[in-house]
């Protein structure tokens, strides 16, 4: 026997969500995902650059070493550029600078001053751009007869 009345409906159960529902539900997603995303979309290129920094510091000290080396045998004013190719990395270009001139911060014959600049090349101009990042480390030497009488 029913015992229903007729003016009580029967509860229905819902399977799913209303579009109203649907739509605020995106809304908020969207809202807190987009500033998630920026963010670290923001991280990542703060992150690139960071190690790029660090990569040019490496090939800078590496460079301004070499260079200190052969500065304290032969002694000789030079200028030079090229990219690190040699090491795999051809979209790295570097300037040198060893001079003993008193307007490059040297003493003629007894103080060398040795610049080096290594720079991220990407329009492969093979100079630094202003865009381009850029790092310069500077050492000095003296003129020892130490070096001039050390043997290879």
């Amino acid at each position: 026997m029913n015992t229903r009345r007729p003016h009580q409906r029967r509860s229905t159960r819902r399977c799913g969500f209303s579009l109203l529902e649907m739509v605020a539900a995106t809304a908020l997603v969207t809202g807190t995902l987009v500033p998630a995303l920026a963010f670290m979309r923001d991280a990542m290129s703060v992150s690139r650059e960071a190690h790029m920094r660090s990569l040019l510091s490496n090939f800078a000290v590496m460079k301004l070493e070499e260079q200190t080396s052969v500065a304290m045998r032969n002694w000789t004013n030079l200028t030079d550029n090229g990219n690190l190719g040699a090491y795999g990395h051809s979209e790295l270009g570097y300037e040198l600078t060893q001079s003993d001139a008193p307007a490059d911060g040297g003493i003629a014959g007894q103080l060398m001053s040795i610049s080096v600049t290594i720079f991220d090349d990407s329009d492969a101009s093979g100079t630094p751009g202003a865009t381009e990042i850029q790092i310069t480390f500077r050492t000095k030497i003296s003129k020892l007869l130490s070096y001039e009488n050390e043997e290879l």
